[in-house]
């Protein structure tokens, strides 16, 4: 992914590190004081690393320690590692992935698109463009050589792509309401949402629109609402914000719901609207 998806992405990163006041060098010093850092096995966490950058003087304040970090690992030098505890930890990608699977460029675009429009379709090529930051030639690519895998088809008078195996797949019962983090990809998946959100709901769901999604309840495919946690070591109380208008019933499903969260998190509930 790297190979075919990183390369844009670095390219049009000068310009935030300007805004950053950091400098091309000052990212590759980054990536190889992390690097050394990380030798022989280690892992780091977040504050690990960004105290490791200043140690060696690349100042990590505001967005320029998370901005280094994601450099390194644009650059495939580092990798996210397991959590310790709830931090998130990184590791040196040549030593967490030792032997792994180079394929040649159309390789890589075949097994792209093919996930992609597996695991998210039908949908448009825009999208899966706008997903993998793919230009819209090597996008097209990806599609042609997964060649019979795919297939096309109409969703409201527009062009979309399928995995082909699902033309066919049996349709069973499905529980059609969810609770979703902010950051699912069921949202973030997509560059047109408008088959999931209503466009009068966008504010709601990312004020804004700097990028920060809120949590969403979705019911038959449409986000209808969002909710809120507040966690305490004693106690989780979630807000429910409808969008649209709720009966009975949908409380009564979403407050089950919620109380198999409670039961993840292992404290009780407390519910509000």
């Amino acid at each position: 992914m790297l190979a075919v998806t990183g390369v844009r992405a670095l390219a049009g990163a000068a310009a935030r590190r300007a805004a950053l006041g950091l400098t091309e060098p000052d990212a590759d010093r980054a990536a190889d004081v992390l690097g050394t850092a990380l030798a022989g096995g280690g892992r780091l966490t977040r504050a690990q690393c960004l105290a490791t950058l200043a140690a060696a003087g690349l100042d990590p304040t505001g967005q320029r320690g998370y901005h280094l970090l994601w450099y390194a690992s644009q650059r495939g030098v580092t990798c996210i590692a397991p959590h310790l505890g709830r931090e998130q930890t990184f590791a040196l990608l040549d030593e967490w992935a030792p032997e792994p699977h180079r394929p040649e460029r159309d390789e890589a675009l075949d097994i792209l698109a093919s996930r992609y429009f597996r695991s998210h379709g039908p949908t448009t090529r825009q999208d899966f463009a706008g997903w993998t930051g793919l230009t819209v030639a090597d996008a097209r690519r990806g599609i042609a050589v997964a060649g019979d895998a795919l297939a096309t088809v109409r969703v409201d008078d527009t062009e979309a792509v399928v995995d082909a195996a699902l033309l066919d797949a049996p349709r069973g019962p499905v529980d059609d309401l969810h609770l979703l983090p902010g950051f699912d990809e069921y949202l973030l998946g997509f560059k047109d949402r408008t088959l999931m959100l209503d466009p009068a709901h966008k504010q709601a769901v990312i004020p804004g629109g700097n990028g920060v999604f809120q949590s969403t309840v979705v019911r038959a495919g449409r986000v209808v609402g969002t909710w809120k946690r507040t966690l305490t070591r004693t106690r989780a109380t979630v807000t429910v914000h409808p969008l649209a208008p709720f009966d009975a019933a949908l409380r009564s499903r979403v407050e089950t719901a919620l109380e198999g969260y409670a039961r993840f998190l292992d404290l009780p509930l407390r519910h509000s609207w």
